[in-house]
């Protein structure tokens, strides 16, 4: 990969720069009011470029009574950290809730930061045949995104066994969208998680 890219040294401070700013950004919310649920899981994209396996964190506020008016969504922030060295995201939006007795249902929608590539070298008539190989390669197995920041959408099912902790199944999505951008690349997680409310 640092053949291919050249920032896998790099991205191992992105890594720490989006955990810690994540980090402090949940520290202030927790000082500033009560956490709602703390969710914990591990994920898996399993399809496309950058295949493999990722660690998610997300705390998810209580409702925001503000926003009444549009079915008092949550705002929520979350972090999901590959195991195989691929993308990392950091991202934030709001998250709307639908419950019948124990079962739930959360859509939600905001943006997200990430570490991955903005650009990959295509394959260009010219040029050396192993390097063309070698473009292709980079191009199969990692994704262009373009733009540092991206649109995220996510989904979870959950299932609540008692007063503190559920269990859910979840899903990410992260895209650009195609705006201002000339790719479409996007990414997909599906996962499991605990989840405990305070």
């Amino acid at each position: 990969m640092d053949h291919f890219l050249g920032r896998r040294p790099a991205a191992f401070s992105h890594e720490v720069r989006l955990t810690a700013a994540l980090g402090v950004a949940l520290g202030a919310a927790s000082g500033a009011a009560q956490a709602q649920e703390l969710r914990v899981g591990a994920g898996y994209s399993p399809h496309g470029p950058e295949e493999g396996a990722s660690v998610i964190v997300e705390y998810l506020f209580p409702p925001v009574q503000a926003l009444k008016a549009v079915g008092t969504p949550r705002l929520f922030l979350s972090t999901q950290l590959s195991l195989d060295g691929y993308t990392n995201y950091a991202q934030g939006g709001l998250i709307w809730r639908f419950e019948r007795q124990q079962a739930y249902l959360d859509l939600g929608a905001g943006v997200a930061v990430h570490d991955g590539s903005l650009y990959l070298a295509r394959p260009e008539p010219g040029q050396p045949h192993e390097e063309n190989l070698r473009r292709r390669a980079a191009r199969d197995e990692y994704i262009e995104f373009d733009k540092r920041w991206v649109f995220h959408a996510t989904f979870a099912v959950g299932y609540r066994l008692n007063e503190r902790w559920a269990v859910e199944f979840e899903g990410q999505h992260w895209s650009n969208g195609q705006f201002g951008s000339d790719t479409h690349d996007g990414a997909d997680s599906l996962g499991l998680r605990a989840a405990y409310r305070f």
